[in-house]
This record gives structure tokens, C-alpha cells and sequence, in this order.
């Protein structure tokens, strides 16, 4: 497969989290991926899903989350729209941090960002986007 674009709508409720990793679990099953660049492509987004849900949309059911799965050129991008007012990801406590540690919350974007090459925050009128970036083929990426 040299291209493919997929797009997927996802409720803005807790319990939608897992039908949208089984959603994204069947896309990226059809992209030659690695064991662990599956992995962690699932991780990410998941996280991603998860905090446009519970954070962006503030578990309000009246909004969506939209999710796009994009393949070209050896590289995967999942972009994460939520409908929220947006956050400053410099502002964000650093969860490696001894007073962080133990806290129950806090660690999702530290995750994409460890799994992923690049995750990058587009915020606009409405709302916030999340783009995980995974280049293909990668020595570290090879399980």
C-alpha cells in the first residue's frame, strides 16, 4: 500500500476509548507496521483519543472526537481533533518530576511524546489537534 487515508468519529465518552482502539487497531492492521511501531502507534493515539475526550471536550457527549490516519511516503500520521478551548503544552507539569510521580494523571502527552517521532498541537477556533508522527523502518522501531 502506497497511500491511505482513514477517518474515524468518536463520541465524547470514557466508554468510546475502547471501540476507537479497535477501530485503529483494524486501520493500522493494514499498513506493513512492526510489532512495536503498531504498538506504539496504538499507545499514542489511544492517549491522544483519550485526552481529547476527557480533557478537550470535557466528557461532553454532545461533541465529537475526530480522528484521521494518514500513510504516505513511510510515515504515519494520526491527527486527534477535539472540540475544547485548547492548553499550553509548555505549561504542563513534568510528570518525571519527584512531586509528580505519584500523581494519577499528567503523563499522557510525556508517552506520545517517548513513542512517537514528533507530536505537535495545532489549536484553532474549533479546537484542539493532536498529530503523532511515526516515520516507518526505523532501526529502534524494529521489534
Amino acid at each position: 500500500m502506497d497511500e491511505m487515508h482513514k477517518h474515524i468519529i468518536v463520541k465524547s465518552k470514557s466508554t468510546e476509548i475502547r471501540a476507537a482502539e479497535g477501530k485503529l487497531k483494524k486501520i493500522l492492521g493494514s499498513i506493513d507496521l512492526t510489532e512495536s511501531e503498531q504498538h506504539n502507534l496504538l499507545v499514542a493515539a489511544s492517549e491522544a483519543v483519550n485526552n481529547a475526550i476527557s480533557h478537550g471536550n470535557k466528557g461532553d457527549p454532545s461533541k465529537k472526537v475526530n480522528v484521521d490516519v494518514d500513510y504516505r511516503d513511510h510515515e504515519v500520521v494520526i491527527s486527534v481533533e477535539d472540540e475544547g478551548g485548547g492548553f499550553n503544552p509548555d505549561e504542563l507539569p513534568d510528570p518525571l518530576l519527584p512531586e509528580n510521580l505519584l500523581k494519577t494523571s499528567g503523563r499522557g502527552i510525556h508517552i506520545m511524546r517517548s513513542l512517537m517521532d514528533a507530536v505537535e498541537f495545532e489549536f484553532t477556533s474549533r479546537g484542539t489537534r493532536t498529530r503523532l508522527k511515526l516515520k516507518l523502518g526505523k532501526p529502534e522501531n524494529l521489534a
